[in-house]
């Protein structure tokens, strides 16, 4: 699987991820671990926010050059390695654009809920499938070509539309989702400003991507 992403440009794992920084609020001096860090730029920018105190990181790419500025980050794939962290640590883990990625993302979350506090939160970020520009594709062009990046990106393996990513998170009688909000609440676009006028009749058909705030009960 590791070899799959060996190709892809430097700047999908270097992104600083503003809309789940945004998403997060501004609690402070939280212990943060991101699944899928990449270089680490986005919790980097969480301590500097003051949002974090002790971060930590995981991917299955070693793409970080400065893991020294890290608490912890660890290489592995999070599906087949043991979770080398303590139980009930964690105020808040991220998974931004990850769970599309695994074989089996329910058990990767099973794996990670010991180690979120009690009323700590999952931040995830997933992928709409029922986004306009699917139907677009699939229905009027007849292909489902996968690209570098993006709905359609190559190593996604699992697809979602809103509803999905609701009922997997029932999954688990110990989470509860707090909120879901669609990407285009973070965006200053034509798209956005559509999704306004029209009182979000659209927003399923417009949205790119949704963000789940997940509590730890």
């Amino acid at each position: 699987m590791q070899e799959s992403y060996l190709d892809k440009e430097k700047g999908y794992f270097s992104n600083i991820r503003k809309d789940i920084i945004s998403f997060i609020g501004t609690s402070k001096d939280q212990t943060i671990l991101e699944i899928g860090a990449g270089t680490g730029a986005t919790l980097l920018e969480l301590k500097n926010k003051g949002v974090a105190k002790i971060i930590m990181g995981f991917d299955i790419v070693d793409v970080n050059q400065n893991k020294e500025k890290f608490d912890s980050f660890i290489i592995g794939n999070i599906e087949q390695d043991n979770v080398p962290f303590e139980l009930d640590f964690f105020d808040s883990i991220l998974l931004p654009d990850v769970l599309e990625h695994l074989v089996e993302p329910q058990k990767t979350i099973q794996k990670l809920i010991p180690h979120l506090k009690k009323g700590g939160h999952f931040y995830i970020s997933l992928p709409n499938i029922r986004n306009f520009e699917v139907f677009y594709k699939i229905f009027i062009k007849g292909s489902f070509e996968y690209t570098d990046e993006g709905i359609f990106d190559k190593t996604h393996i699992r697809f979602f539309c809103k509803k999905d990513m609701l009922k997997l998170i029932t999954l688990f009688p110990e989470l509860e989702v707090q909120k879901i909000e669609s990407n285009l609440k973070h965006l200053s676009s034509m798209k956005s400003t559509l999704n306004k006028i029209t009182l979000g009749v659209f927003e399923p058909f417009l949205s790119t991507q949704y963000f789940l705030k997940v509590r730890r009960n």
